[in-house]
């Protein structure tokens, strides 16, 4: 048997045949062929974007039973926490110690009253930055306000914060919880939602968190 190119038959001659020609039936099969590909293709996104609320809702317990500890971050009345500006802060979560760093902007706003936000972008999870009037991530350009409330960009929603305690004069940070904007403000949901999971509208009830 005769081995010959892909797509060369015995009775062809080098580069006689032209598949750009619309009346050539092999092009009619090729196009063919391509739409169906295409439609399978389309067909297996669509479902992908279906079963993501299922997977979501599958996974969701299980980050949403993540450990996690109160962390002290010293002195309450550490110079370190100016009243009205944010200090980066970053804190090994748990039990997987450097592993599992975060970082906390912390605010203070009165004498045991803090301001705690996650550095999380709440698009895709890259981290944002403090830039002095506003809080950005360089990855996709999400723009929050200095309460964490989004202005510009793709996330969904706030960035979410860190619940706190004050102990024996220490600054106790626990585990992050998602929020959502109401006249302005920024509220505290009674879920904990990942980034890019909406808390408010049909699209929330798509994407529940446990």
């Amino acid at each position: 048997m005769e081995a010959r190119p892909v797509g060369e038959t015995g009775n062809e001659k080098a580069g006689a045949a032209s598949y750009s020609d619309v009346n050539d039936p092999r092009a009619v099969i090729s196009r063919s062929k391509f739409l169906t590909g295409a439609t399978v293709g389309l067909g297996g996104l669509l479902g992908v974007a279906i079963a993501v609320p299922s997977i979501g809702y599958v996974l969701g317990p299980a980050f949403a039973g993540e450990k996690w500890y109160w962390t002290n971050f010293g002195p309450a009345d550490s110079d370190q926490f100016k009243e009205g500006e944010y200090q980066p802060v970053v804190f090994e979560r748990g039990e997987l110690g450097e592993l599992d760093r975060r970082v906390a902007f912390v605010r203070r706003d009165g004498a045991e009253e803090f301001t705690i936000v996650s550095n999380i972008c709440m698009h895709l999870g890259c981290p944002v930055q403090f830039k002095v009037t506003n809080f950005a991530c360089p990855c996709h350009g999400g723009q929050y306000d200095t309460e964490g409330i989004r202005t510009a960009g793709p996330p969904n929603r706030p960035l979410n914060r860190f619940e706190y305690k004050v102990e024996n004069g220490n600054l106790y940070v626990g585990r992050p919880f998602a929020t959502k904007e109401v006249d302005g403000t920024v509220v505290m949901t009674d879920q904990f939602k990942l980034p890019g999971s909406p808390t408010t509208g049909l699209l929330s009830w798509l994407y529940p968190t446990p």
